[in-house]
């Protein structure tokens, strides 16, 4: 009987341990469990003028920032790496939707933009901004506030997602600032970006990445990176 009791307690524990090993997601190729590649510092908003133009535009700042991430270490036999750590991350792409409410309840009916910009590469620990320009004529037309009602930041390294929210639906402390304060679970963003996919079809191209904006921007702006060039609209 005690032999009996030893080997179902053996066969539970194993059972356990296949279960904990399945529902635990890997971590992405090159990174570090609990910690993004690259991450949304801050978002600020503001409404300046560029060139010759009438009326103000709205200007929207994405700082981001790579983590170290280390690498692999060598398999035996093979020539070690000469850096210690990994010191540039190639590829960033930055995609901001805003969204806007108007006089109507219903959130069809309001109003959405969305823009991406690719970050050519970015040195880790050195931060970043990139900006993005809603025309002032678009503005002043549809009555838009200096910022949106809502807006979330997405960001893909090398064509792949960077998480925002845990196995728990909740955002991933280094990514709060991606997000809106009311879209900070997916029980809550889920639904808005829905939304978002299907508002933003009517406007393509008039939010827009800053290298296609054509004036200069009247305050000083802070340091950007490279960008890869992508003149086609994002839907």
């Amino acid at each position: 009987m005690p032999r009996f009791k030893a080997v179902c307690a053996l066969l539970l524990a194993m059972v356990c341990l296949t279960s904990d090993s399945f529902g635990q997601a890997a971590p992405a190729p090159g990174a570090v469990a609990g910690k993004s590649l690259v991450f949304v510092r801050s978002v600020t908003f503001q409404q300046t003028k560029l060139g010759g133009q009438v009326n103000p535009w709205n200007r929207m700042q994405v700082e981001i920032q790579a983590n170290t991430v280390p690498e692999a270490k060598p398999a035996a036999g093979a020539e070690a790496s000469k850096l210690s750590n990994k010191k540039w991350v190639d590829k960033v792409k930055v995609t901001v939707t805003q969204i806007y409410k108007t006089a109507s309840a219903k959130p069809e009916e309001w109003n959405y933009y969305r823009s991406s910009a690719t970050v050519l590469t970015i040195e880790v620990n050195q931060p970043r901004s990139v900006l993005f320009y809603l025309p002032g004529d678009v503005v002043k037309r549809d009555t838009l506030k200096k910022e949106p009602d809502y807006y979330y930041v997405q960001l893909e390294v090398a064509g792949n997602e960077e998480p925002l929210f845990d196995a728990r639906g909740l955002v991933l402390a280094d990514q709060k600032w991606a997000l809106h304060k009311d879209l900070q679970s997916k029980a809550k963003f889920d639904p808005a970006k829905d939304a978002a996919d299907r508002g933003v079809i009517t406007t393509p191209g008039v939010l827009r990445p800053q290298y296609l904006v054509l004036y200069a921007d009247t305050p000083v702006v802070p340091p950007s990176p490279e960008f890869i060039r992508e003149d086609v609209p994002t839907r």
